[in-house]
């Protein structure tokens, strides 16, 4: 009986994959879920100015960032105003609609004010494909970048249904053992992890270890990360102080690194992430468009940018050298 329940169950989650398979290939936009359900990794520094960086880089690509959270991150960062912010996050996902709420924010970047009271959707939520279901009501063109709570309940397992890539946010060994959850949960949906590739944040370069092996911190998670199996951006970003006067400063705004830290280590990471990123966007939207059987490489002068940018990152990483 055990056997026949456990085969239904795999059959009814490979119809659900399919079907959102299906409906992620046959939408006008592609969505960019940055999560961790360990706090304090960076996660909401490293999408957010994801969504800036990206912007920068093709100003032809209209960008929508989404915060789960309940923290008022995303409006510091994006709102170019002092007015109310409704409706806002909370509001759209419990009506189902996402377009009134739609702004217009700083460095080009549209967003959804935040909200307090978004945990309270916890218990009203029962569908991982909701996000999904809202956002393909929206008649959104272009990228949505999903920031998640640092938790795995119903409001990150949609947004991470939603994704067309998931990036999973390790700052550190805990971090990386709780970034097992997000890949099991992408295993137990029978999704290709193709999708998801891990991020190095909020490295220290200072620190060193004495096991030649594994001589800096950089060093210790990638080889931790490639014995788990799991796929992982070249780049990384390190821990800067520049950075956290970005966020916390006397005019209480959030800044963006491109426009506040120019010329910094932290800046070239940042500008390297987001090119990997938009290569893997690129290549899963021309597989999912492209015949059967064939595949599109990213541009070669972006390949070679992208190469020379790994190679500085490496270095920075020998010399610990931070921002």
């Amino acid at each position: 009986m055990s056997k026949t329940l456990d085969a239904l169950a795999r059959a009814e989650r490979a119809r659900s994959e399919a079907a959102a398979a299906g409906a992620r290939e046959g939408r006008p936009f592609q969505v960019l879920t940055v999560t961790s359900n360990k706090g304090g990794v960076g996660k909401t520094t490293l999408a957010h100015n994801l969504a800036v960086y990206l912007r920068a880089l093709d100003e032809e690509l209209p960008i929508l960032v989404i915060g789960l959270d309940d923290q008022p991150m995303i409006d510091r960062m994006f709102a170019l105003d002092g007015l109310p912010a409704v409706p806002n996050i909370a509001d759209a996902l419990r009506s189902g609609v996402l377009r009134p709420a739609i702004r217009f924010g700083q460095y080009g970047v549209h967003y959804v004010p935040s909200s307090r009271e978004i945990s309270e959707l916890k218990g009203e939520i029962r569908s991982a494909e909701y996000l999904q279901q809202v956002l393909a009501r929206a008649d959104w063109r272009g990228l949505v970048i999903v920031d998640t709570k640092s938790d795995l309940e119903i409001l990150t397992r949609s947004a991470i249904a939603a994704a067309d890539l998931t990036v999973v946010v390790v700052k550190d060994r805990a971090s990386l053992l709780e970034a097992q959850r997000v890949f099991d949960l992408l295993r137990s949906w029978e999704r290709t992890w193709e999708r998801a590739r891990v991020v190095l944040s909020l490295l220290d370069l200072r620190i060193r270890y004495a096991d030649e092996g594994s001589p800096d911190i950089w060093s210790l998670l990638v080889s931790e990360v490639r014995h788990c199996g799991y796929p992982l951006l070249d780049t990384f970003v390190s821990r800067s102080p520049k950075v956290e006067s970005l966020y916390t400063n006397p005019h209480g705004r959030a800044h963006s690194i491109l426009h506040g830290a120019p010329g910094t280590p932290v800046h070239r990471q940042m500008h390297g992430v987001a090119l990997e990123v938009r290569a893997i966007l690129g290549a899963l939207r021309t597989r999912s468009t492209a015949a059967p059987g064939t595949w599109e490489e990213p541009p070669a002068s972006g390949v070679a940018s992208l190469k020379r940018l790994l190679i500085g990152a490496r270095r920075q990483a020998a010399s610990g050298v931070i921002g």
